[in-house]
């Protein structure tokens, strides 16, 4: 632990240069008392000037931005761009987690959480968002005002089926829902005209419907331990697809030699 003299900041309402250094040297540490010591001098003293790496070191722990967000220091939340919190037990998000708008990058995962906020939305900078091995069953309306999303990732969560609002996002190059429940896949993911990687493995299917043929940019299609006996001619329409994966379903060797008739260009795992 650094040297006990810093508590008496604590006594001085003034933040020098000289007193932000040695709180984030504090934050820097992987002493956890350090680390309240420097919580107590930010509410005491206020920001230093060092924003940037600040946002940084409190946004590795979602305890330390839950208490930056419940002292409402916004100033920050410009600067907190990525946040990765995996194993950790909380259902909701922080009722004013919507107020980082700088987020490019979100991923919270293995964390029980059971639902997102509405005011989602308001996270319009985010690009990568992974929210795997949760209890998601929905999103809400305002995920549609996420239009710089590039990728999104909810593995392991609980749908039966792809949320509507997804289909809002015409950026999407990546989409991946490993591990749920989907029995069948809704017409409307033919304006995800951007997708590149669709992938899909261990869910419920049992067909493809034509529309996933004209997501003409595919290049990565993942199927495998699905519940699928035959696919659509059309395939053949994905003339970018690089890669299809099926193994682990129940395909005949004449539905198997279709296949790769039909996707000369294609490597075919089956």
């Amino acid at each position: 632990m650094l040297s006990h003299p810093l508590g008496a900041l604590l006594y001085d309402n003034t933040m020098s240069n000289l007193d932000g250094e040695a709180i984030l040297a504090l934050l820097r540490s992987t002493d956890e008392v350090n680390h309240e010591l420097a919580f107590q001098l930010l509410e005491n003293l206020g920001l230093p000037a060092g924003l940037p790496e600040l946002a940084v070191l409190i946004s590795k722990h979602p305890d330390y931005l839950w208490r930056a967000l419940n002292n409402d220091w916004e100033a920050l939340w410009p600067h907190i761009r990525r946040i990765d919190f995996q194993y950790h037990n909380f259902s909701h998000l922080h009722q004013h987690f919507c107020k980082l708008v700088g987020l490019e990058y979100c991923s919270i995962s293995h964390c029980h959480l059971t639902e997102l906020p509405q005011e989602v939305g308001c996270l319009q900078q985010l690009q990568r968002l992974l929210l795997n091995y949760n209890a998601l069953k929905a999103l809400p309306d305002s995920f549609a005002q996420l239009q710089q999303l590039l990728e999104l990732s909810l593995v392991g969560n609980q749908f039966k089926t792809l949320p509507a609002v997804i289909f809002e996002l015409p950026q999407l190059e990546t989409l991946s829902l490993i591990d749920n429940y989907l029995h069948t896949l809704p017409k409307g993911l033919v304006r995800l005209q951007n997708l590149r990687k669709l992938i899909l493995r261990n869910n419920h299917l049992r067909d493809l419907p034509i529309e996933v043929c004209w997501l003409e940019n595919l290049e990565i299609l993942d199927l495998s331990e699905n519940r699928l006996e035959r696919l659509p001619n059309s395939l053949s329409a994905l003339r970018r697809l690089k890669i299809l994966y099926l193994s682990r379903n129940p395909l005949s060797k004449s539905e198997q030699e279709k296949i790769r008739n039909i996707l000369p260009q294609t490597v075919v795992y089956i």
